[in-house]
């Protein structure tokens, strides 16, 4: 799928939005308390310096805007109109907005598809949309901002200041709260931000289509995305992988993740999020941050903005990470504890700094990492930062966690400009941690300027460095192996010859079979076939063996022919064809799965398979097609991974052949006509080594 898809016909148009040097506020009042008045108070007190025109035929002038009766009476050519009409003259407007060759439409308007009597008109608008080609943004959104143009075309509160920070950081929100809290606190804080779009609705442009024309840009370096669902999911997480190549960052928070969450996220944008899961991993493996909170959400924006994410350090093959420089001892485990439990490593000191240590302290409490370093290096001048060097420069140190204590906001902010130096000199991020205490916005403004984050005890700290290491090891891991130029093996028919044809492509072995009709090829089957056998229906005849009885294990010779009538009494046919089949060896079980997901379409899913897929959920799910290094990338993070591994003295299963037939069955199901559904195999047996190979014994195909 080509990752331009429709965003390339907006492209010029998203221009024309972003860098406007023209606006008309389209339904605006003089009433700056109303909504519809807001947005002409906000571009005044922002400072835009492009052309306003409003248009409403009750006024003349609006707050020294000129006013005009209608769109098409306006006296030139405008980039952009903002939007405040009611939902049933929006697409009036937008044809009007054609006929004067306005090119975008940022339509705050509620009343379309998040209600029940909207659906018509969000059609008729997404319509005229395409027919036109006025690029339409929302509606029922809170609008837009571009910082660097001080064009701030919204309702919402969070826009109106005086000040506003410029930084490479764009909020992409199907929330409009939701973006104007995140442009809010981060205009508040000083990191500032650049562009922010509440989507709305997204009945012609898409989130992806914000985030493709960012990345084109080429200006921005983190990217925070809110989303509650997607219909155009694969192609997002291709422009992600797009932007992480090109050095840009993705943090993600999701929400509609429970029942309860799934029927007010789709009331609220007028979509269903889909399995929260799915979202998570498939996100994650495209190179995305996941976040848990909003308050997350802001704290790595303002980490990964003032780290500025420089080249990792080299060190000794395990033993780089953090150093922690501690002044009380009482934080040490905690802040091994806190690191480790966010899998961020923890440095080994070389011999060298614990001698250097041990001979600038002769008597304190600990010099390996993390360090007890005591009072001592603050009651001997100079002593702080002779300590503080030692692990600065040790090579195994990727990164510094400063932990002070009691008087630790006064230790910090004294020190400002040993830290800054030891930051530009080892150009490593410093995390100063305190016990609890909160420097104000300003302080914290004054230390971030100097590359110094503030956390407010070791669980922050650790959390931030979590960050830190996650987008470090993304930007460093941009091989994500090739794409795979297989043969499409060719599924032609429901019958079970052609299925196990099918599976046999895909590089899956099955036992041998023979599909008995008379009680002669009954007894051939006697002579021929290795026992105990299983007996069961035909698919098509059940989809649920299992579960209607349909399926009957180790059947032995003498009770074969009885078997084979108990399946055609099951079935009500008496004279129907039933499928005998040699049991396959034991050996580890899997699920393997290819299923098309509304949001993201094509997907596999591998994990535990048998009785216990339910039982313990181990599942990942891939985005397809994939490719070896992504599925053995995957099975790593499952339960499953040691089981096929030989766990408890079992012997090691067939990885490799696991991983093939993967990418075998991913590759069909991407290509595969749409009305297929779903494959699953399950049970499907993983050979030890010796032996090699995966065997299937049956599968299940659902089509629309």
């Amino acid at each position: 799928m080509n990752p331009k898809g429709s965003s390339s016909r907006w492209s010029a148009a998203l221009d024309r939005l972003f860098l406007a040097r023209s606006v008309a506020l389209v339904g605006v009042s003089a009433d700056p308390k109303k909504m519809t008045g807001a947005p002409v108070a906000i571009l005044k007190q922002t400072g835009f310096k492009g052309l306003q025109f409003a248009v409403n035929p009750k006024y003349t002038d609006i707050a020294g805007v000129p006013c005009y009766a209608s769109i098409d009476l306006l006296p030139e050519e405008t980039d952009v109109a903002l939007i405040t009409l009611p939902a049933k003259r929006v697409v009036e407007a937008i044809e009007a907005c054609a006929r004067k060759g306005i090119g975008c439409a940022v339509v705050l308007s509620s009343g379309f598809e998040e209600s029940d009597s909207g659906h018509d008109m969000a059609k008729q608008l997404a319509r005229v949309s395409h027919e036109t080609g006025v690029a339409v943004v929302g509606p029922n959104c809170e609008g837009v901002w571009s910082v660097e143009n001080d064009l701030f075309l919204t309702f919402g509160s969070a826009a109106k200041r005086n000040v506003t920070h410029l930084a490479p950081i764009a909020i992409l929100s199907q929330s409009g709260a939701i973006a104007g809290s995140l442009g809010r606190h981060l205009q508040n804080t000083g990191v500032g931000c650049n562009f922010l779009v509440s989507v709305g609705n997204e009945t012609v442009l898409s989130i992806a289509d914000y985030f493709e024309w960012i990345i084109e840009r080429q200006s921005i370096r983190l990217v925070a995305l809110f989303i509650e669902g997607l219909r155009d999911g694969h192609r997002l997480l291709q422009l992600i992988e797009k932007a992480i190549d090109q050095g840009i960052h993705i943090v993600f928070l999701k929400s509609g993740n429970s029942a309860q969450g799934m029927q007010a996220a789709a009331s609220h944008t007028g979509k269903m999020a889909s399995d929260y899961l799915v979202y998570q991993q498939l996100l994650v493996a495209a190179g995305a941050i996941q976040v848990d909170s909003l308050g997350q959400m802001i704290d790595c924006l303002m980490v990964l903005q003032t780290c500025n994410l420089p080249p990792i350090k080299e060190a000794t093959v395990g033993h780089g990470g953090v150093g922690v420089f501690s002044i009380p001892g009482g934080t040490r485990a905690m802040t091994v504890d806190y690191l480790d439990s966010f899998k961020v490593p923890l440095a080994t000191f070389e011999k060298l700094t614990v001698d250097q240590l041990n001979k600038a302290l002769p008597e304190f409490g600990g010099t390996e990492n993390p360090t007890d370093l005591t009072g001592q290096v603050l009651s001997q001048p100079g002593l702080f930062e002779t300590c503080l060097r030692i692990i600065a420069q040790d090579p195994n140190v990727q990164a510094l966690i400063v932990q002070v204590a009691n008087r630790g906001p006064q230790d910090v902010l004294e020190r400002i400009a040993l830290l800054q130096s030891i930051h530009n000199e080892t150009k490593m991020p410093v995390i100063a941690s305190f016990l609890g205490d909160v420097l104000s916005t300003d302080e914290q403004r004054q230390l971030r300027s100097a590359g110094i984050i503030c956390a407010r005890d070791p669980l922050e700290a650790s959390q931030y460095l979590l960050w830190l290491f996650l987008a470090r090891r993304i930007q460093y891991k941009k091989n994500r192996g090739p794409t795979s130029s297989l043969a499409t093996p060719q599924f032609k028919s429901f019958h079970w010859d052609d299925m196990i044809e099918f599976l046999h492509q895909c590089r899956i072995q099955t036992p041998r079979y023979k599909i008995v009709h008379s009680s002669a090829e009954i007894e051939e089957t006697k002579k021929t076939m290795t026992f105990p056998l299983v007996v069961k229906a035909l698919p098509e005849y059940s989809d649920h063996k299992t579960e209607n009885g349909l399926v009957l294990l180790h059947i032995e010779k003498d009770r074969l022919e009885n078997a084979v009538q108990t399946i055609r009494y099951s079935l009500k046919r008496p004279q129907a064809p039933v499928l005998v089949q040699e049991m396959a060896k034991p050996g580890p079980e899997v699920l393997l799965a290819a299923i098309r997901n509304p949001d993201f379409g094509p997907i596999l899913a591998i994990g535990m398979g048998g009785i216990f897929t339910e039982l313990h959920q181990d599942v990942v799910y891939l985005a397809l097609p994939t490719n070896a290094l992504r599925v053995k990338n995957a099975l790593l993070k499952t339960k499953l991974y040691p089981i096929l591994q030989g766990y408890r003295g079992n012997p090691p299963a067939d990885i490799e052949a696991l991983v093939n037939c993967a990418v075998h069955l991913g590759h069909f199901f991407a290509t595969a006509h749409a009305s297929i559904q779903e494959l699953e195999i399950n049970p499907l047996f993983i050979n030890p080594q010796s032996v090699g190979g995966v065997t299937a014994v049956d599968m299940l195909v659902r089509t629309s």
